[in-house]
């Protein structure tokens, strides 16, 4: 059963929580969009914005690094990772998708942080284009995910 981030509106953050945003610089009109409306929406359900801090790196594959890097360092309670794979005529693609998916898993579980991934792996840009909305969820995945975390509901 897939269950969906909270709406819009249910979630009160704690305006103290510290968010971490690692994204891709590849496709920067999509992932400017999508980093946009997950600051927004964490800044709606009451986040700081001083507690919210923005990483940019060269590609997808190197989210799951900067990610681990910030929960070890315990700078951040939740991270949210932003990308664009597009497809292309080799199969490098679904590998990097894979390895970037497998190596947030890999820090969730080992630093027990939530790390939103919206690392949209598409055919085409016009896929992602119409996707910028995933940053928004994001932020409200990663709100939830603290708010039950540590006993606080919206």
């Amino acid at each position: 059963m897939r269950t969906s981030p909270p709406a819009p509106g249910t979630i009160n953050a704690d305006p103290t929580w510290r968010i971490g945003i690692v994204y891709s610089s590849f496709h920067p009109e999509v992932i400017t969009a999508m980093r946009d409306g997950a600051v927004q929406e964490l800044l709606q359900c009451g986040m700081r914005e001083s507690c919210i801090t923005s990483y940019e790196v060269p590609g997808s594959f190197e989210i799951p690094l900067i990610g681990r890097n910030l929960a070890a360092q315990q700078s951040v309670d939740a991270l949210i990772a932003l990308g664009v794979i597009v497809e292309g005529q080799t199969h490098h693609a679904s590998l990097i998708a894979l390895e970037a998916a497998r190596g947030i898993m890999d820090v969730q579980l080992r630093y027990g942080i939530p790390f939103a991934m919206e690392i949209l792996y598409v055919d085409d840009l016009a896929l992602a284009r119409d996707r910028t909305d995933k940053g928004r969820a994001a932020a409200r995945t990663v709100l939830g995910v603290l708010g039950v975390g540590r006993g606080r509901r919206g």
